[in-house]
């Protein structure tokens, strides 16, 4: 077969993902929006990753995050397409990091019907210096002081990692989000008083016993954790804290094994004994796969894709210290492998 195109790849990875009736279990309807919505966060020639967000509890949908490892310069979105976003990603395009150190995407809210919108999306990692001109790049460089602000009181077992704005959400909240380091992790989950004195240092302030109670118990089950809060727009930190337990470490012939008896298994089972989650969680590891597919170049030789559905995230928000229904994230992702196969003769 020629080169699939970004959007067959989509398709191909979304057909796998909601096979076995996971589409109407996990995912609803979702599709007839995300998919169209998802073709205008196409620029450049690369794969981006699409992460799908479903709930673990009510009715099934979900919401999409198109996220580009990198942008050849000059890249256009075709007319009608980007959201309004292509200086944006002229941005990101000029950036001299290497492929993948820095990504930037597109948040699509699909599941609560507007399509017509993007969030943005930037995963700076240790640049924290992008922060300030990719908020100027899409017309909020107002807000890096108060970013700034508020990651100058982050602990120092907390480091940044990406930063997210969706302009249709009350508020308009600026997202910090991060990563905890493995020791701070464990000091957290051990004790919660703890985590409610590093919730005090950076300034949050939403939480009460039985909230850190909960955090600590998830951290003690979870190999990493990824942490956000919301910077509003008067600078102050909203009532919302995500908390997101990382399966990134786990392969995809590892997927089965975790959501049957592993930590996948004993992450669900609290989350659903505390009315977080109910027993669809049960159909995510079916979902997992991983493979390779060949394709013919334009000059005759043939090129390999590595083509997979991997698992990533578990996350329970807490509003003013209540948890919401559990989400969890799939990773759909396509690359070109870059060894060559010589041209047939």
């Amino acid at each position: 077969m020629r080169k699939p195109s970004q959007m067959q790849v989509f398709d191909a990875l979304y057909r796998v993902a909601a096979a076995g009736g996971r589409g109407e279990a996990l995912l609803g309807d979702s599709v007839e929006l995300a998919r169209p919505a998802y073709e205008r966060t196409l620029i450049g020639s690369g794969y981006p990753h699409a992460y799908l967000e479903f709930p673990l509890r009510g009715d099934p949908c979900f919401d999409l995050l198109s996220v580009h490892q990198s942008v050849e310069p000059g890249a256009r979105f075709a007319p009608g397409a980007g959201f309004g976003r292509q200086d944006m990603f002229d941005w990101f395009a000029s950036l001299q990091v290497a492929d993948g150190e820095v990504a930037c995407g597109l948040e699509l809210d699909t599941s609560s019907g507007q399509g017509d919108r993007a969030g943005v999306y930037l995963q700076q990692r240790s640049h924290t210096d992008l922060v300030e001109p990719f908020l100027a790049s899409i017309g909020e460089a107002a807000r890096a002081c108060s970013y700034l602000e508020v990651l100058s009181r982050m602990p120092k077992g907390w480091p940044p990692a990406y930063v997210g704005l969706f302009p249709g959400r009350p508020g308009t909240p600026l997202r910090l989000g991060g990563y905890m380091s493995k020791p701070d992790l464990r000091r957290c989950a051990s004790d919660p008083k703890l985590l409610g004195k590093r919730f005090q240092r950076i300034g949050f302030s939403a939480f009460d016993d039985r909230m850190l109670e909960r955090c600590s118990a998830l951290m003690r089950l979870a190999p990493s954790v990824d942490f956000q809060f919301d910077i509003m727009t008067d600078g102050s930190l909203g009532s919302t804290f995500g908390l997101s337990l990382s399966f990134a470490k786990v392969r995809p012939r590892e997927a089965k094994a975790c959501m049957t008896d592993g930590y996948g298994a004993r992450l669900m089972d609290v989350l659903q004994g505390w009315g977080l989650a109910d027993d669809r969680w049960r159909l995510i590891a079916d979902a997992v796969f991983a493979r390779r597919a060949e394709f013919e170049r334009d000059d005759g030789s043939t090129g390999q894709l590595a083509l997979c559905v991997l698992l990533n995230y578990a996350k329970v928000k807490f509003v003013d210290g209540v948890a919401r229904p559990a989400k969890f994230y799939l990773i759909l992702a396509a690359s070109e492998l870059l060894q060559d196969v010589p041209a047939r003769v």
